[in-house]
């Protein structure tokens, strides 16, 4: 048994209840199981029904709702609230507090009330029962991610839900079969796939301006001292609310938050469209900052801090490498305790060109010897795509940073209302997802390789890929609505 592994149940068995519930997996046993069962159903997986391309029916007026009403609920609601033709017609939380930020706001812009729901931790099942919605946004927090948006497709209505989609192989697992099953979409609210750079180099990567891709990098690496991980939540916030994920996140080895580094990469490399991913391996250095700055917050602390008491905290750095069925790389990184300067990395390394948005001034070039000049990269935002051009106006002006939450939302509130496919599938949030569980389960097992699932059932082979043009839609209209003085 190798050591990291012995540290890993080490660390499971300290674990309190809430915090385990939080937590990647219960017990190595659980994380065991989920693999196993995750290679059986590689032995004969097929696509029960291919989501990837699917069209559904068309809706005028959008009826919303809304589970989770935290930051990231309410920036939504704002935005959705600027687009003609949505209704946001439900909130729910299981707090009073940030349902009644979002009233206030609504009632800022005169908008009509909408029902809601904040009895308690279940409140939201009453929420999807409704009905009267055809789309729940689920921006709670990311351990309760899974479970709702599966029940959100199995009350019949789409789920838009934020990153990750799951931390678990059976979340992933079970959020692609019910989508299929019930021909609701899943749509992962990824928007770093719509920031300005990125949009712009996955299209020319696209266009193969570039050349072959042989190679990426992508990150999530943000620095957040120790004092801010184990800041306790305090009212109006729950314990659980604040920065209590990161605290969580401080307890589980492997990447916590890929998406934002790996999904715009896999998009420019054509993963599920062509190319999938084969196999991970993931390294973790040890760690050198949360343990000993937790020992001084623990002595000075709350019976809060006590339940990470024990706790075998997160490496510094963790690297994953994944190898894919066309021969390709992509590693993808994760740090959350070092400081250093923010990067999502987004390397692209082609056959003729290369690109790197971080460290900024992000750089392309077409030339080994030199990146292109500031007139030459004016020149180069002429590829910029179709729905990047249309909607950078509004983008800017709403914001969510820098705009890209504004394009996420908008396109897929757009693909509603004239009956496209969704822009990124249940396929891609599962994908970009499970890396979270299989780097734990490498990092755990001496960095081993683990099979990567094909979420696809076998239709990368012929899907589309990643389409950052209007589509023929474009017709949603915006009507910017200010809040009363």
């Amino acid at each position: 048994m190798f050591n990291s592994r012995r540290s890993f149940l080490k660390g499971l068995a300290g674990l309190p209840a809430m915090v385990a519930a939080a937590a990647v997996y219960g017990s190595e046993k659980n994380l065991r199981d989920d693999v196993e069962e995750t290679k059986l159903i590689m032995k004969d997986h097929r696509s029960i029904f291919n989501m990837k391309s699917y069209a559904a029916p068309a809706i005028s007026n959008i009826r919303v709702g809304y589970i989770g009403m935290g930051n990231r609920g309410l920036a939504s609601m704002q935005r959705l609230t600027q687009f003609e033709g949505v209704e946001v017609r439900a909130i729910a939380d299981c707090y009073e507090y940030p349902i009644e930020r979002a009233r206030q706001y609504l009632n800022s812009i005169d908008y009509p009330a909408p029902a809601e729901y904040y009895r308690d931790e279940n409140s939201w099942r009453d929420l999807i029962e409704r009905d009267d919605l055809d789309l729940i946004y689920v921006t709670t927090p990311q351990y309760l991610h899974s479970e709702m948006a599966c029940a959100v497709m199995e009350a019949g209505k789409h789920a838009a839900c934020e990153v990750p989609l799951g931390y678990t192989l059976a979340d992933c697992w079970r959020l692609v079969e019910t989508s299929e099953k019930t021909r609701k979409y899943c749509g992962i609210l990824e928007n770093c796939c719509f920031d300005f750079f990125e949009s712009l180099t996955i299209n020319m990567a696209l266009k193969g301006l570039f050349g072959e891709l042989v190679y990426g990098e992508g990150a999530y690496i943000h620095y957040f001292p120790a004092e801010t991980i184990f800041e306790e939540p305090m009212p109006p916030l729950s314990k659980k609310g604040g920065y209590y994920r990161f605290a969580v996140g401080a307890c589980n080895k492997g990447n916590r938050y890929p998406t934002h580094g790996f999904g715009p990469v896999c998009q420019a490399m054509r993963i599920n469209a062509g190319d999938r991913p084969l196999f991970l391996t993931s390294v973790e250095t040890d760690d050198f900052v949360c343990g000993k700055a937790f020992e001084e917050i623990l002595a000075r602390g709350s019976e809060y801090h006590k339940q990470f008491e024990g706790v075998e905290f997160t490496g510094n750095m963790n690297t994953s490498l994944v190898k894919t069925q066309n021969g390709k790389v992509i590693q993808i990184q994760y740090d959350r305790t070092s400081p250093r300067p923010y990067s999502r990395i987004h390397m692209l390394s082609g056959t003729k060109g290369f690109v790197q948005k971080y460290p900024e001034p992000s750089r392309i070039y077409l030339d080994h010897n030199a990146p292109l000049s500031d007139e030459e990269m004016e020149a180069v935002k002429e590829d910029t795509p179709e729905l990047t051009k249309f909607l950078a106006e509004n983008a800017v002006k709403f914001g969510g940073h820098g705009g890209m939450d504004f394009i996420c939302d908008y396109q897929l509130i757009d693909s509603l209302h004239n009956g496209l496919p969704l822009n990124i599938s249940v396929y891609d949030g599962a994908t970009w997802s499970a890396v979270t569980p299989l780097s734990l389960w490498s990092v755990t097992h001496g960095s081993q390789p683990i099979d990567f699932p094909d979420f696809t059932g076998g239709t990368w082979v012929d899907n589309k890929p990643f389409d950052l043009s209007l589509r023929g839609g474009g017709t949603t209209i915006v009507t910017p609505k200010n809040p009363k003085e």
